[in-house]
């Protein structure tokens, strides 16, 4: 009975995860549509009003897309089990603009739904290739085309040797841009007319590398978003755990920000050398190196004190406190099994003693006020 029970759950189970299939003929001007990309993109929830937010609902990505045929026809395959728009450029199932008037096909598990036929409203226009020059330094560049009313977005992959082509698109105005975005790439305006748009050229400027460390005056440097911008990009930096950074900027004036850290915290200044760079600094024609973020912090921070009971005569062993900061910080187990923390950011920290294996990691909640906590390891 148990046997038949559980399986009946997995039967049940495996099918509520299998995904779908939506198929169907594209026309234009009464004739196959052929060659022509067709989405599906998630609908809202059922009572939702368009006045209540769905017309921002054609902006989430599509879950299928699929290329007609020489006959129009097309098939989108693994589609989860949900609600769905499914259209073709800016025409939307069934044959509609408008947003409030396209019809939502619900796939179910497994489900095959069929003769979802619908009519392009907007003309095709040409083709749209070129290349990226400098060719491609990652493994999966991509090239977008946006169209000004942002109904969609088009993607198609860039080519070891820097070639891209987009199939027949609607006519129209669009911009182009790379994915990952390029340090100092702008967008490319590109209008789409019954002919051929050929001989696109992407030239991505050089980059320089920059590098340097953030410090802080006063306890462990909380997490922050480190980017560096001017009115061409946003060009982030990764912060590694001891607080220096590496990142790639083209010939321009940047500035250096610090986003999202906790309250009472702030970009104190920036300096190269002996030189104060918080207004902008500029790149040349060379790599920057040395370059220092000072980060302001509160005068008093809350320290965190602590006993662990059943270590015998363990001492010396490292505490070691790891959340709302770059990296971890560490604090020695004196003879006494006492241990201190002199300044600490608030916030989740998990409290784990690396060298002690029966000792489970602990969350510990650290707020503005100085703590104490008693700790034990469990006995063997």
């Amino acid at each position: 009975m148990i046997a038949t029970a559980l399986a009946l759950f997995l039967l049940f189970q495996g099918a509520a995860i299998r995904p779908g299939t939506v198929s169907g003929q594209l026309t234009a001007n009464g004739k196959p549509a052929g060659g022509i990309r067709v989405s599906a993109i998630r609908a809202p929830a059922e009572n939702t009003r368009v006045e209540d937010g769905a017309q921002y609902y054609f902006m989430e990505p599509a879950v299928s897309i699929g290329l007609t045929d020489n006959q129009g026809r097309y098939r989108l395959a693994d589609i989860p089990p949900g609600r769905y728009f499914v259209l073709s450029g800016e025409t939307y199932y069934p044959s509609t603009l408008e947003l409030e008037r396209a019809r939502v096909v619900t796939v179910t598990a497994g489900g095959a739904i069929e003769n979802i036929d619908f009519q392009l409203l907007l003309g095709l226009g040409g083709k749209v290739n070129g290349r990226v020059t400098p060719r491609p330094d990652v493994p999966e560049q991509k090239a977008l085309l946006s169209g000004i009313r942002l109904q969609q977005i088009l993607e198609v992959p860039v080519a070891a040797d820097g070639s891209f082509e987009f199939g027949r698109v609607p006519r129209g105005l669009y911009v182009l841009d790379l994915f990952p975005m390029y340090p100092g790439l702008g967008s490319l305006r590109v209008e789409v007319s019954d002919k051929d748009v050929t001989g696109v050229e992407v030239v991505r400027p050089p980059t320089h590398a920059v590098s340097g460390r953030i410090v802080v005056q006063n306890g462990p440097l909380p997490r922050a978003i480190l980017s560096f911008q001017n009115p061409r990009s946003y060009v982030g930096g990764t912060i590694a755990p001891d607080g220096t950074f590496t990142t790639r900027l083209h010939s321009a004036r940047h500035v250096a920000d610090l986003a999202g850290m906790p309250s009472g915290y702030s970009l104190r200044s920036v300096r190269i050398g002996n030189r104060d760079v918080t207004e902008g600094f500029v790149i040349d024609k060379a790599d920057v190196s040395g370059l220092v973020i000072t980060v302001a912090a509160p005068e008093r921070l809350p320290r965190y004190r602590g006993k662990i009971a059943g270590l015998g005569n363990r001492s010396g062993l490292k505490v070691e406190m790891s959340g709302p900061i770059e990296g971890s910080v560490e604090a020695t187990v004196r003879a006494d099994g006492t241990f201190e923390f002199g300044s600490l950011t608030p916030g989740m920290y998990s409290l784990r003693l690396p060298q002690v294996q029966e000792f489970r990691p602990l969350n510990v909640v650290i707020t503005w006020s100085d703590a104490e906590v008693q700790l034990a390891v469990p006995a063997r």
